[in-house]
């Protein structure tokens, strides 16, 4: 005989059930004179008895929000005297400027004025630690979670104990999905993208008399261009965190580095592509004029010097394009210039609705709204970063911003998009590889160094 279901398992369903009405009432889906499903589908859809359906009910009735005809069904009245439905909404920070997402909370509270969000701001590391107790813990109901942030997620648990499984939009650029899906079901829905791109001052490649950047830019070609563009004490040739992991991973995607692993799992590391990939990134400060070159210490760094006018170049992303918007002078964005093979490193930002969310559907209900065409099409207008909806990313019209000229390059370089999963490694393991290489990057450590001490940590 099967086991008995818990109790907590009805309650739960109850709970889902009562909710997801409640929801429905209150966002408009259901409105006033409309009936509600039956209790035979109801029972169904939560997987009830009749009675458990029916105290559900009672709870609404109680709220005055339905009203029983007899013989007919269950009706809608209002919204009766409920209270508003808080949603607590985990953000990254940057977002308000990337997504100007305060002004789009501020659009879907207007429109769905029973539902009030509580924006609960999130560090980077936030999901590095028990990201399921994290979650619990804050009572988050919707999340906003990059690459990174999904895999850590994902290595600590199962998906599907953390995160509601989504629809899948065919709205949304195909490409974006696959790094949120496993099994074939999608847990993070595609927000903003971006690849990394190189951003060069117009004006100083005209003092210079040197042509601007293309797609068939080497780093050799920086190099040069770097020596050409650099007036001493006033401005450097390029700036360029190289410690990012969002920056020294380029090396090894277009030098095709793939790690293999040993019988236990380990990466191997003794390639010769890996090698190489290495003297390339090393390569591009070697050699050079410290007037000419400044790696700095992080992203932000790159953005503030540019804006500045003291650097001509920066390695940078869409997304930080956004710093730029006040910039008073000329400059536009190139492909990333490569060493063997023309490849990029793309950037996405999701959202994913949390199943420990005591308002599931109010949290999808906003989710569902900031990947609208009205919500993404303000992002379009009102931030240099892409939307997820391909009707809005492409959208063309009176522009609010100045922007770059080649905004629209990202979809001439779609092919050359790339994941650091491509190269098999996780996350974790190029962090403990990028600690690892400060010391070859400050030429205190040589290549066989290198690898001795990651097949002692990786």
């Amino acid at each position: 005989m099967a086991a008995k279901p818990k109790r907590t398992t009805f309650r739960t369903r109850l709970a889902e059930m009562v909710s997801a009405l409640q929801t429905d009432i209150m966002t408009g889906v259901l409105k006033p004179g409309d009936f509600l499903p039956s209790e035979l589908v109801l029972t169904e859809k939560f997987q009830l008895s009749k009675n458990s359906v029916r105290k559900g009910l009672e709870q609404l009735l109680d709220l005055e929000m339905i009203e029983k005809v007899p013989r007919i069904g269950t009706r809608v009245i209002g919204t009766g005297r409920n209270e508003k439905i808080i949603l607590r909404f985990g953000y990254y920070p940057t977002l308000t400027l990337e997504a100007d997402l305060l002004q789009l909370v501020g659009m879907f509270e207007g429109q769905f004025p029973h539902i009030a969000v509580q924006m609960i701001p999130l560090s980077h590391s936030y999901f590095s630690e028990d990201a399921k107790a994290a979650i619990e813990r804050d009572a988050l109901d919707l999340i906003t979670l990059n690459m990174q942030s999904y895999e850590s997620l994902s290595e600590a648990t199962q998906v599907s104990d953390i995160l509601e499984p989504l629809e899948r939009k065919s709205s949304t650029y195909p490409f974006l999905s696959g790094p949120f899906t496993q099994d074939n079901q999608l847990y993070v829905q595609p927000f903003i993208f971006s690849p990394i791109v190189l951003c060069y001052n117009r004006e100083h490649f005209r003092e210079a008399a040197w042509p601007e950047p293309d797609s068939s830019w080497k780093w050799s070609d920086v190099q040069q261009a770097a020596l050409a563009l650099t007036q001493k004490h006033d401005r450097i040739g390029i700036l360029f965190h190289l410690q990012s992991i969002n920056r020294w991973p380029l090396f090894l995607l277009q030098n095709k580095v793939v790690f293999e692993r040993d019988l236990l799992g380990k990466l191997i590391v003794t390639n010769d592509n890996f090698r190489q990939a290495l003297q390339i990134s090393l390569g591009l400060f070697e050699g050079m004029n410290p007037d000419t070159v400044y790696m700095s210490e992080n992203d932000s760094d790159a953005e503030r010097f540019f804006l500045q006018q003291k650097a001509s170049m920066i390695v940078t992303s869409y997304f930080s394009l956004n710093h730029l918007r006040k910039a008073d002078f000329s400059y536009d964005i190139a492909p990333l210039p490569y060493s063997l093979e023309a490849k990029t490193q793309l950037l996405i930002i999701g959202l994913a609705v949390s199943t420990s969310s005591k308002h599931k559907e109010a949290a999808r209900t906003l989710l569902n709204f900031l990947v609208s065409k009205q919500a993404q099409l303000h992002i379009r207008k009102n931030t240099l970063s892409i939307p997820s909806v391909k009707t809005a990313a492409e959208w063309v019209g009176e522009e609010k911003l100045t922007r770059p000229s080649r905004f629209f390059m990202y979809r001439d370089i779609i092919l050359t998009f790339s994941f650091y999963s491509d190269m098999n490694i996780t996350f974790r393991e190029l962090e403990i590889m990028r600690h690892i290489l400060k010391l070859y990057w400050a030429r205190l450590d040589d290549f066989e160094t290198v690898c001795r001490q990651l097949k002692l940590s990786l």
